[in-house]
């Protein structure tokens, strides 16, 4: 990486630097995030979903083989791999939360649908240990909890404005916590770049097959937003990884969060649409628990 100060060393004041640093990237990254989840309500209408993925990570794949190449690194020689099914299994789940919601943007405002799927990290805690032996303390799971009411405020089954679309979305979130604790196994076993050279060859491979059941020709404008998405994807994948290297994981993770009042003002100047009050509570209570989450505790798969 570049000559930045680790968070973990030097002066109290490189030491602040770095976090700040760190805080930075995590802004940006965050940011272009949200930026993609808008690109994709955008063309909703009028792009399945899941094309909308082949889009973004076939797009995000040229870029990162484009930067190997420029680095002097070998693709052929990133691909060896300790647990190949491991990073085909954690592909196909980026995939399937990709896909559900992408697919969910169509039904659903921006902001809602974000929402929603902020209760991954909440997801991870109540998976992390089944899966990873990991021990969950009791404040995590009051955490959950909490969170979940947030959820069922902004999803409100059984009412007039409830839409099955945030079934998905909730299912989206449910493969993104699979995601990142496969994230967490195979950082044992293999290096970042070869995990993130998996992530983007075999998700293409993998939602091309879906291509001839749902392809519509995109317009020009449609395909310059194609690679948008992957030129952002990609750069909030770089900007994360800086912001961990450089700050503690529990001071800037929780900047993550930012995304809500990016899909907020997204929402409401592009689409003309503005979360009701039930949506605001339940994100506050959602985003409050995973704060917690993330910040408070012994490190875990959530962390």
């Amino acid at each position: 990486m570049s000559g930045l100060p680790d968070s973990h060393g030097g002066t109290p004041t490189d030491h602040r630097r770095a976090q700040f640093a760190g805080a930075a990237w995590m802004l940006v990254g965050a940011s272009c995030i949200a930026i993609v989840d808008g690109i994709a309500k955008y063309v909703a209408p009028t792009i399945n979903g899941v094309q909308v993925v082949w889009g973004y990570v076939g797009a995000s794949l040229i870029v990162l083989i484009a930067v190997l190449l420029a680095k002097g690194e070998s693709p052929v020689s990133l691909a060896r791999t300790r647990r190949p099914w491991l990073q085909v299994a954690r592909a196909a789940s980026l995939v399937c939360s990709l896909s559900a919601l992408f697919v969910s943007l169509r039904y659903l405002p921006l902001a809602a649908a974000t929402t929603v799927s902020f209760t991954a990290p909440l997801i991870i805690v109540a998976l992390s240990g089944p899966i990873l032996g990991e021990r969950v303390g009791m404040g995590r799971w009051v955490a959950v909890f909490v969170g979940m009411i947030g959820a069922l405020l902004v999803v409100r089954p059984g009412t007039d404005v409830f839409h099955w679309a945030t079934l998905l979305t909730l299912l989206g979130a449910f493969f993104f916590a699979l995601f990142n604790i496969a994230t967490r196994v195979l950082g044992g076993f293999d290096r970042p770049l070869t995990t993130v050279l998996y992530t983007f060859t075999v998700s293409t491979a993998l939602v091309s097959l879906a291509m001839p059941a749902v392809w519509v020709t995109p317009t020009t404008l449609q395909w310059l937003l194609f690679a948008a998405s992957g030129l952002l994807g990609f750069a909030a994948h770089f900007s994360m990884a800086r912001s961990l290297v450089l700050a503690d994981a529990s001071a800037v993770a929780p900047l993550h969060y930012v995304r809500l009042i990016w899909a907020i003002g997204i929402g409401l100047v592009v689409f003309d649409h503005m979360p009701d009050a039930w949506t605001l509570a339940g994100g506050a209570l959602i985003v409050a628990s995973g704060i917690y989450v993330v910040g408070f505790g012994p490190r875990t798969a959530a962390s």
